[in-house]
């Protein structure tokens, strides 16, 4: 084989590989919208940003704003649900029971429809109808060019009804606060049949995959006959309780427990991963697991998004989303991650992500990233004079807001000998521990200067070697090393250096 076919095949690989990893390629900031109950919606060249007060459409393609609504004054109520285009028009519910029709292009006012209590479910807009449910119970069908009632009266359920209206075919399916799952003519909204789930059932979501509808409740994976409602296979049980509902695809069902263990089945409810190796989820989810293109993506409190591949649960990606560099809480507490309490938005060539800060951010698969991690501090400072005397702490912080630390990647060397290191992926702290006894060394750090290296690397490839000096002086107190950038009392010591930041486990 030539040179240069080796050469084409390597440049190749690496594309194959870069091409699969998502980077941040814009940011948009609308107004702070916490515990936003609205998420963001995808047009065709737009997408759509309710905040609170405000619902913003932004290009797709650059993050720039096209338009906002209302325009001047924010809204007297609060944007719910999720938006949706079609007919020329986007539509979006409120608190105040309205549903708003926009012009997609300019965003002027076209329709307004008024239910008898706020429409919480997130509407579906098919073949010129557009179906809501309510706070109340109601779900109604509304002719999507002119806001006009299709049914005399709306069907009422009777209960909160709660995630996503969904359709297939001439049926639509529905969850309630209360646990129960009704299913109903799309034509006329007659009830075809009406389930309730064993109590409590956390989240009554109906995940439609494979012929079969889908849910949870209490200790419990449901699979019912969408036409009948009847079960498929017997209800799979578990040891604790399943407070989501689940993924599904053509492929496979996904759940996650309390304990945040994953569990795979098949359509036949055979469990395919789970049970002989249990994998957990690093950090808590926020809501419900989705599949997207046979992978299983979960959102995390503490602001890290984890894709595993399935059925064997391997981690392929890991991102933490962050807020600007030195951003503090009320308290003057530093905040390293945001939490995501809703699932990307996906797009064909990424996807999104809001948070509560107003960032809405967009990830692309063929934007290019040649930017590697930065080290926004180190354990100890560099140059820092101190102690020998074992134990001794080493760590630093890492940052790479645009594909993301890979932690399988990182290394610390000690005079070019690795030492063990531990990564928190959600603060973007490494922490590495030199110990007196059993695996470690028995003696303290020689006099004199010594060298610490990381190696890290991001999703893309982009690795970073950064080295720094410490100098050990025995006839030293020893002392607990500081990270550089922050105070340290005064000790006698003559080390440079302040405060140690927190750690959590490894990788």
């Amino acid at each position: 084989m030539s040179r240069g076919t080796i050469g084409f095949l390597v440049g190749w690989l690496w594309m194959v590989a870069w091409a699969q990893t998502p980077t941040v390629t814009w940011q948009f900031f609308g107004n702070a919208a916490r515990n936003n109950p609205a998420i963001p919606g995808l047009g065709s060249r737009t997408v759509y940003y309710p905040c609170l007060n405000r619902l913003y459409a932004i290009n797709r393609e650059d993050g720039t704003l096209r338009w906002q609504y209302p325009a001047d004054a924010p809204l007297n109520a609060t944007f719910l649900g999720q938006p949706v285009e079609g007919e020329g028009l986007v539509y979006i519910g409120a608190s105040n029971g309205n549903v708003y029709a926009l012009d997609a292009e300019t965003g002027s006012l076209r329709w307004i429809f008024t239910a008898d209590s706020a429409p919480t479910a997130i509407p579906v807009l098919d073949e010129g109808v557009l179906y809501i449910g309510t706070g109340r119970g109601e779900v109604y069908a509304l002719n999507a060019r002119s806001g006009e009632a299709l049914w005399k009266e709306p069907y009422r359920a009777g209960d909160y009804i709660a995630g996503r209206i969904v359709k297939v075919g001439d049926t639509l399916f529905f969850g309630t606060n209360g646990g129960t799952v009704h299913a109903i003519t799309a034509g006329g909204g007659r009830r075809r049949w009406a389930i309730n789930l064993p109590s409590p059932a956390y989240d009554s979501q109906p995940i439609y995959a494979n012929n079969s509808i889908y849910l949870t409740a209490n200790d419990q994976l449901i699979a019912l006959n969408p036409n009948s409602g009847s079960p498929r296979w017997t209800p799979r049980r578990f040891t604790t309780e399943l407070r989501f509902a689940p993924a599904a695809d053509e492929n496979y069902v996904v759940v996650i427990t309390r304990e945040n263990r994953l569990y795979v089945f098949d359509h036949n409810g055979r469990l395919l991963a789970g049970d002989k190796t249990p994998v957990e989820t690093r950090y808590e989810p926020l809501v419900a697991p989705v599949i997207h293109k046979g992978e299983l993506w979960v959102s995390t409190r503490r602001g890290t998004l984890l894709v595993y591949t399935l059925p064997d649960l391997q981690l392929r990606w890991l991102y933490t989303l962050r807020p600007p560099e030195g951003t503090r809480d009320a308290n003057n507490r530093p905040i390293y991650y945001l939490p995501l309490n809703r699932n990307p938005l996906f797009t064909e060539r990424g996807l999104l992500i809001a948070s509560d800060d107003g960032s809405l951010t967009a990830f692309t698969y063929d934007w290019l990233d040649r930017i590697p991690p930065v080290v926004l501090r180190t354990t100890p400072a560099m140059g820092e004079m101190m102690s020998g005397q074992l134990p001794l702490e080493f760590g630093a912080r890492l940052r790479d807001d645009q594909s993301g630390i890979n932690p399988a990647s990182i290394q610390l060397l000690l005079d070019d000998e690795p030492l063990p290191v531990e990564y928190e992926p959600s603060t973007g702290e490494l922490r590495a521990e030199l110990k007196a006894g059993g695996g470690g060394t028995a003696k303290p750090l020689s006099d004199g200067r010594h060298t610490l290296t990381l190696i890290v690397s991001d999703w893309a490839g982009n690795s970073l070697r950064f080295s720094w000096g410490i100098y050990i002086d025995n006839s030293l107190r020893k002392t607990t090393p500081r990270p550089a950038g922050q105070q340290q009392p005064s000790s006698g010591t003559g080390g440079r250096g302040g405060g140690r930041g927190g750690y959590g486990g490894g990788q």
